[in-house]
């Protein structure tokens, strides 16, 4: 909606942050262009600016925000057209199925509640708080309380009730653990050197990776069938992934990972043979480029040892799901004497692998919540199915006509890979 205000005092800078939203909005930066109908609509209500913020509200997910704004838009502005008007109340219907509430309860007054790590205000609240659909982490704080903390789970078009019980970190304690003093009656927490040093590590991690991949061979018939005369590279590539992770105890950590492996091999070459239809194989050579490509996710465990550096040994088992393509030029000899060529040629079946991965890794702080880590990481994969060749595809094989490859395998049952890499991580 493009409709600019008009009038009054403040008008012109209304006007002009109006403007600038719908530019911004026409370039699809949400967060921009909210911005400017927000200073739009303090400096100056309008109905297109209201509805444009709301629209923003919606595109960045923001849907509790977007349902008070679309309802503001119907309070405050009573003259709508009937077409705006309708066309709010019909959005404002959609955004009830997004959005459902929380009500707090038995809160200390003049605590602060924080929404997923973002501050929504003190308590008591007059209202139900409105939150998007789906789990949120809430904790309230209030000096000289103990923080409460919960997930809630709230439900489209309903209000989940919390009730909070908070208690006083100076009775609860008393003043009286090691460590702990108090300075002007309010307490202050120092280390002191004769109490046990307890861990800092964060709890919860999430980790990017990244490594390159080496592999002697993919094994079957096509690189395991390499003999004399023929030649093949050493299986390159690498692969990605992201790691979760939750913290058992300050040595042990287990977690689930998400990644994705691309591998080739090629191999120049190898002798084989072409059918042609209704006649006698033909003999000759090939040269095949074969492509591992696949999704891997699965879990992990792993063990810390140290802290500057630190070594963590890490186990990780899981799935690796995909293909293994062949890309195959040949030459072969003809019925009249004579040789051709063929191809290229491909074909890339579906191939899964149970994979079992053990790793090495050094790690070093990069601040009070990162780590970069070196290592290396060793790959068994153990095909669950053996992807072939389809020895029904039918190639032009020159004068011979149409012919078939035989439906060889394409990687043998276990491929094993070395694996050196980096990663990153992060605690909080």
């Amino acid at each position: 909606a493009t409709g600019a205000p008009a009038g009054g005092a403040d008008a012109a800078k209304a006007r002009a942050h109006f403007e600038q939203g719908v530019a911004l909005l026409g370039a699809s930066d949400w967060a921009a262009a909210l911005g400017e109908f927000l200073l739009s609509r303090r400096l100056y209500p309008t109905p297109k600016a209201t509805n444009n913020a709301a629209v923003c509200l919606r595109e960045l997910g923001r849907f509790d925000e977007a349902l008070e704004m679309v309802e503001s838009l119907l309070a405050e502005f009573p003259a709508l057209s009937p077409e705006m008007r309708i066309a709010a109340e019909s959005e404002a219907e959609r955004l009830r199925d997004l959005v459902g509430a929380v009500a707090i309860e038995g809160a200390e007054p003049g605590a602060t509640l924080l929404v997923d790590g973002r501050r929504r205000g003190e308590l008591p609240l007059r209202a139900p708080l409105r939150l998007n659909a789906g789990s949120h982490r809430i904790r309230v704080v209030k000096e000289g309380i103990e923080p409460f903390e919960a997930t809630v789970e709230v439900e489209p078009r309903r209000t989940a009730r919390l009730d909070l019980r908070a208690r006083a970190i100076a009775s609860a304690r008393g003043g009286s653990e090691p460590g702990i003093e108090r300075r002007g009656g309010a307490p202050v927490q120092e280390r002191d050197p004769r109490a046990p040093e307890t861990s800092t590590r964060s709890r919860f991690t999430i980790e990017l990776a990244g490594a390159a991949l080496v592999a002697p061979t993919f094994g079957g018939a096509v690189a395991g069938g390499c003999g004399e005369g023929c030649s093949r590279s050493p299986g390159l590539g690498g692969y990605a992934a992201v790691r979760g992770g939750v913290r058992l105890a300050p040595w042990l950590d287990v977690g689930l990972a998400l990644g994705y492996l691309a591998a080739h091999q090629t191999v120049s070459g190898r002798a084989t043979t072409i059918q042609p239809v209704g006649l006698a194989p033909r003999p000759g050579t090939a040269d095949d480029t074969l492509k591992l490509r696949g999704a891997l996710a699965g879990a992990w465990a792993g063990v810390t040892l140290g802290q500057r550096p630190s070594l963590h040994l890490r186990l990780g088992a899981g799935a690796l799901a995909g293909s293994i393509g062949d890309r195959r030029t040949g030459t072969f000899s003809s019925r009249a004497g004579s040789s051709y060529r063929v191809g290229p040629v491909g074909d890339a079946p579906s191939a899964t692998f149970v994979c079992l991965a053990p790793e090495i890794r050094i790690g070093m702080p990069a601040g009070e919540h990162v780590q970069l880590t070196a290592g290396i990481e060793g790959l068994l994969l153990v095909g669950l199915s053996r992807p072939r060749w389809r020895a029904t595809r039918l190639v032009d094989a020159a004068e011979d006509g149409a012919a078939t490859f035989a439906g060889d395998d394409l990687a043998g049952r276990v491929l094993l890979g070395l694996a050196p890499g980096v990663g990153a991580s992060y605690a909080f």
